[in-house]
């Protein structure tokens, strides 16, 4: 049974190696992407407040006017007045589009910063696009952590490595618990000497000492690479409320192009839940429908809320509201995955502990691969060894036949 174990945490080990390695230690910069990149980005991130915030209704055409073709379907407002508004500008998936060919891949997109006293767009970024200077360099490490940069079959990768890697985890802790007598070991690093011996402490100890945090980022990378299949398991145990209501307005629209006031959207918004505050605005085009995202103090991170109002984006008029009243107990596990995953459910603490981890992570890997160098090497020594041996016995029994040959 051991032999087994060992065997399979070997090649499990050594097949998910490189994925995890590369998501670790992009990990480790990611886990305070948002406050790098806002300090490197200052002139786009963050604005001088001056009087009032211009309306929706006219920062959107501002933004669009920018970029023929392209609508806006997304925007990040922020509640601090110092900060600039984010909108995410796509192109209409339909035959004539003036974008290149090579612009209509899913989930391409252009994010506009805009200056919501003044309109002024500070500065635009192209999603996937490739650059290690300072516009790109967070984009590019977070695809990176994610897809390998390899889009679709990245994810995959990377999911199917993350479910290697979770059930790698139960080898891994039959072999460091071989009796309850000397569970301790399991614990402890032999700073003393140095050498293997604290080399494999640092493999064996080390992940025992963060295991509950390398189980909830093996599950969770599961989640976020393996979205559906992983959704379909859980509803299984608990039913999964569809947060996206399914209240077309037009089943068979395309690309709607008169819409009603985003400021009535947000308004409408605002009084259906006067105790949050708006987050960001999702229009869907195709389907005719605006989403306000409402955050509040019980939501699990600072991002654009996990209430979500629905608004009729051709006659203004309230469609569906989704808050967390109604969440059961697989909604509630889903909800706390991502948080979890980027430490930010616990703020700056959770956010170190994701950093640090993904730095024992990564000596984890490295160990793991010297303890497999290692015991490959002798392997193979002992090989070479039984060889000459059997050649010796060999030799030696055909000098005896030529001898005994001979005396006869």
């Amino acid at each position: 049974m051991r032999k087994s174990i060992v065997f399979l945490h070997r090649w499990a080990g050594l097949a998910v190696l490189a994925f995890i390695a590369i998501a670790a230690i992009t990990g480790t910069i990611i886990s305070f992407d948002k406050e790098i990149d806002h300090t490197l980005n200052k002139d786009w991130f963050y604005v001088q407040p001056s009087g009032h915030r211009l309306a929706m209704d006219e920062l959107v055409p501002r933004a669009e006017a920018a970029f023929s073709g392209r609508r806006v379907t997304f925007v990040r407002s922020p509640a601090e007045p110092d900060r600039a508004f984010e909108f995410y500008l796509r192109i209409p998936s339909v035959a004539g589009s003036e974008e290149p060919s090579m612009f209509k891949r899913v989930g391409k997109y252009r994010t506009v910063f805009m200056d919501p006293y003044s309109g002024k767009v500070l500065g635009v970024r192209e999603s996937g696009e490739f650059g290690l200077d300072k516009r790109h360099i967070m984009p590019f490490i977070a695809t990176l952590h994610y897809t390998l940069i390899l889009g679709d079959f990245g994810k995959w990768l990377m999911g199917i490595a993350a479910v290697l890697w979770l059930l790698d985890h139960f080898g891994a802790v039959y072999l460091s618990f071989p009796n309850l007598k000397s569970w301790k070991k399991s614990f402890q690093f032999r700073w003393k000497d140095a050498g293997h011996k604290l080399n494999f402490d640092m493999h064996r100890s080390g992940s025992m000492w963060i295991l509950p945090v390398l189980l909830v980022l093996a599950l969770s990378s599961i989640y976020l690479n393996l979205n559906e299949q992983f959704k379909w398991v859980v509803n299984k145990f608990s039913p999964i409320t569809t947060v996206e209501c399914a209240c077309h307005v037009d089943p068979n629209a395309k690309w709607l192009v008169d819409t009603a006031s985003w400021d009535g959207a947000i308004k409408l918004a605002q009084q259906t839940k006067p105790d949050l505050t708006v987050g960001g605005l999702t229009f869907l085009p195709d389907t005719r429908k605006f989403i306000v995202s409402m955050k509040g103090p019980n939501d699990l991170t600072e991002e654009v809320g996990m209430t979500r109002v629905y608004v009729n984006a051709t006659n203004g008029e309230l469609m569906h509201v989704h808050d967390r009243s109604t969440e059961t107990p697989g909604d509630t596990f889903m909800a706390w995955l991502f948080p979890l995953h980027s430490g930010r459910i616990f703020g700056v603490i959770g956010q170190i502990i994701i950093l640090l981890s993904g730095i024992v992570i990564t000596v984890i890997c490295v160990t793991g691969f010297l303890i497999y160098a290692k015991k490959a090497k002798a392997r193979d020594a002992k090989k070479t060894q039984t060889a000459s041996a059997s050649d010796e016995v060999r030799s030696e029994a055909i000098v005896f036949t030529k001898t005994g040959n001979i005396n006869s």
